[in-house]
């Protein structure tokens, strides 16, 4: 039986990119084949993935955190991989880079249109999308970043519950969401070339524990929505401090002295949500520092946020946080960090 061609993976790093998504995802894929072969079985094989570390130039460079990078070729020197993955990047959430960048779009383009598979982790996926290769596909990157795709990249339809997005005519397209879902990212690319052999190998051999709730319940809402509009920033001030009265959209309609349609309308242009989605946001962001901070009964913390019945608000909640309050207070709560402190 003829050996198996391994499969190329070109990671793409640039003087913004995040050093522990680049390295993480060279020594997992780099790891199959050999680490779980090597350290259980004993009887190690043939690398699974080809990786390399392509960027500009072949020169080394600071990436993010001044971690010196030096990539195994140059852009010009990579033709064709089977797998052209952007790392995440560490770059601000308010405004997106358009030209620093110039040859590593082409580059993205040219290979997506050579047919290779284009993916990114987290915040990679801003590269993609100024490349156009995200243009009329679904996408996900890392929650923070809603608003910034959602006003400059109208066209790409987010995902941001996913953990894990593929999207294009076979998926050829494959993002992963904030942070450390770069190892879902890797193990959906070890599933699909080498079998779920491999990869439950590779989740066993990394620790990597199962995110199938996505990033639902790591996420928070931002406190500043960039916008223009003078009206709905005022509603937005007042529900700030008033979201657990009842009915506050009908409020917040008469402070604006609009029409019920155009003030929806006006708010959820300038906002991205409709105003009663803003104020259900708002009350459970509030419900997550109580859960976090308290031990408050989880009823209590519903009736404190504006919900009278107790089903209704444990039913919002986990739509809105992708779990349930008792389930999130144990993730996020302050017995959970207390165990961390040693000398207690």
């Amino acid at each position: 039986m003829p050996e198996q061609r391994p499969i190329s993976v070109s990671i793409l790093a640039t003087p913004d990119t995040s050093p522990s998504t680049l390295f993480g995802l060279s020594d997992l894929f780099s790891s199959v084949g050999i680490g779980w072969e090597s350290y259980v079985t004993g009887k190690p094989e043939a690398p699974r993935f080809d990786v390399r570390i392509v960027a500009a130039t072949g020169d080394p460079f600071g990436c993010s955190g001044n971690v010196t990078v030096t990539p195994h070729a140059a852009l010009d020197d990579v033709d064709q991989t089977d797998i052209a993955l952007v790392a995440g990047l560490i770059v601000p959430a308010f405004a997106p880079f358009r030209e620093q960048y110039d040859r590593e779009f082409e580059w993205l383009a040219r290979q997506h249109r050579r047919g290779a598979i284009t993916a990114s982790a987290c915040t990679g996926a801003l590269m993609l999308a100024e490349s156009g290769i995200l243009d009329g596909w679904e996408a996900t990157t890392h929650w923070a970043y809603r608003d910034l795709f959602r006003i400059h990249y109208p066209r790409i339809r987010l995902r941001l519950e996913r953990n894990l997005c593929g999207s294009g005519h076979e998926n050829q397209i494959v993002t992963s969401g904030g942070v450390t879902a770069w190892q879902e990212l890797a193990l959906h690319f070890i599933t699909r070339f080498c079998g779920v052999e491999y990869s439950s190998r590779t989740a066993k051999f990394w620790l990597i524990p199962d995110r199938q709730e996505g990033q639902a319940p790591f996420e928070s809402m931002p406190k500043s929505i960039q916008h223009d509009d003078a009206v709905v920033h005022d509603c937005q001030e007042w529900a700030a401090d008033n979201y657990a009265v009842l009915d506050p959209v009908s409020t917040m309609i008469e402070r604006s002295g609009l029409p019920s349609t155009t003030f929806a309308r006006r708010f959820r242009r300038a906002t991205g949500y409709r105003p009663i989605d803003y104020v259900h946001t708002l009350r459970v962001e509030e419900a997550k520092e109580m859960l976090e901070r308290s031990d408050a009964s989880i009823d209590r913390i519903g009736h404190d946020v504006g919900y009278e019945d107790p089903a209704s608000f444990r039913r919002l909640f986990k739509r809105k946080a992708g779990v349930t309050p008792s389930n999130y207070r144990r993730r996020f709560g302050r017995r959970r960090f207390d165990r961390y402190d040693l000398l207690q």
